[in-house]
């Protein structure tokens, strides 16, 4: 195990179970294992879902976004006033656009989804350990 993967499921786990723990401190339902439950199921929602938008963001699913606002914001007008005063200022500041394809493999890696989604499995591994208990 890397340290980045360890720090990263560390600090999901610690995430999850704060929100976990605050659900179930201020949770009105009677029925102490319902609380259980519901606190475990909504610690594994929030690492679950930052680490699906994580592992789509790493398909390049935004990149075709991206690219194009960062095209629209280029030829927009309030651009080029912005590249003229910073042309005076600092010339050879502004990186030029390339393509599409340019822009998809100049992009930086992105961190591991792993760390989020087995935090947030966790959690949801025991909330449904539970619920099938209490049937």
């Amino acid at each position: 195990m890397s340290s980045s993967f360890r720090k990263s499921f560390l600090t999901h786990l610690l995430i999850g179970g704060v929100i976990g723990i605050l659900y179930f401190i201020f949770s009105h339902s009677s029925f102490f294992m319902n609380r259980l439950i519901n606190s475990l199921f909504l610690a594994s929602f929030f690492p679950l879902i930052f680490g699906g938008l994580r592992f789509v963001k790493n398909l390049g699913t935004f990149d075709l976004f991206i690219y194009s606002h960062r095209k629209l914001w280029k030829y927009g007008k309030h651009h080029e006033k912005f590249e003229e005063e910073n042309k005076k200022i600092a010339p050879a500041s502004t990186p030029e656009l390339g393509s599409y394809y340019e822009y998809r493999n100049s992009r930086n890696v992105f961190p591991s989804c792993a760390g989020p989604v087995l935090a947030g499995s966790l959690y949801l591994i025991l909330s449904l350990f539970l619920t099938l208990c209490t049937l």
